[in-house]
């Protein structure tokens, strides 16, 4: 009777054992399993990292707004909103676009570019700016015969703007004293006042190129015609004024 009581404390006992040396296993298993696992993630997120290509840079640059025809001078194509500033990926950008179109001054484009073109040092060269080439939309050029008290021969040159002037009022009936015609008005062609002017034959009088819209045109034309024309020189920037303004008679 002792015996089997024993017998059974110690078969207890052992069962006992047997558990908790089972659950020490198991937790030891468990804790090596996710070490394993941590280290295996800590692994993964590394090479991760190192395999990720790396962020896109977003690049200046300067593309094409319209069609810019061959021949047209870069001061053209940037006053006439034929260019816009944006940015694109670094992996994107064509070799030799530009990012400041300054370097490009006095050229012209060397061949046809189209819209969304990006700008490129290559697309550009030096070459003769004619008058056909700077000229958009509905921009004409027309000559105004000026001598040198009119047309400030000598002082105007190509590039400048200015306002017209005339006593003939524009073809306007009724209109008296001397108006102001247009203002801001870009010159193409000036005679330079040394006896190679435009059209010109002396260094006091010649042909100034201007341009105009055709409504600009056809006033500037009949006041050439029926009465003088004045051209007055505006400061580079900052110019201020009235748009249309009448004084005394000049005839």
């Amino acid at each position: 009777m002792e015996a089997s009581s024993s017998t059974r404390r110690r078969t207890a006992s052992g069962l006992t054992g047997a558990m908790f040396s089972s659950r020490r296993n198991s937790l030891i298993t468990a804790i090596v399993a996710a070490l394993l696992a941590g280290l295996l993630l800590f692994m993964f997120v590394q090479n991760y990292h190192k395999s990720s290509p790396a962020a896109q840079v977003n690049t200046p640059v300067f593309v094409a707004s319209g069609y810019i025809p061959k021949g047209t001078p870069v001061s053209v194509i940037a006053s006439g909103s034929l260019m816009s500033r944006t940015t694109v990926p670094s992996n994107h950008v064509v070799v030799g676009a530009i990012s400041d179109p300054s370097v490009l001054k006095g050229e012209v484009a060397a061949q046809a570019i189209y819209p969304g073109q990006q700008l490129t040092a290559a697309d550009f060269t030096t070459g003769t700016v004619t008058i056909t080439s700077q000229l958009t939309g509905n921009q004409r050029a027309i000559a105004i015969p000026v001598d040198s008290a009119h047309g400030i021969v000598g002082f105007v040159q190509a590039g400048d703007h200015v306002d017209v002037m005339s006593d003939a009022g524009g073809g306007r009936v009724g209109a008296g004293g001397v108006l102001t015609l247009a203002q801001n008005v870009l010159v193409l062609s000036a005679p330079s006042g040394s006896g190679g002017g435009v059209g010109g034959g002396g260094s006091s009088s010649g042909n100034i190129i201007l341009s105009v819209n055709p409504r600009q045109a056809a006033a500037f034309a009949f006041a050439s015609d029926n009465g003088k024309v004045w051209i007055t020189l505006r400061p580079p920037v900052g110019a201020v004024g009235s748009t249309s303004t009448q004084g005394s008679n000049g005839k």
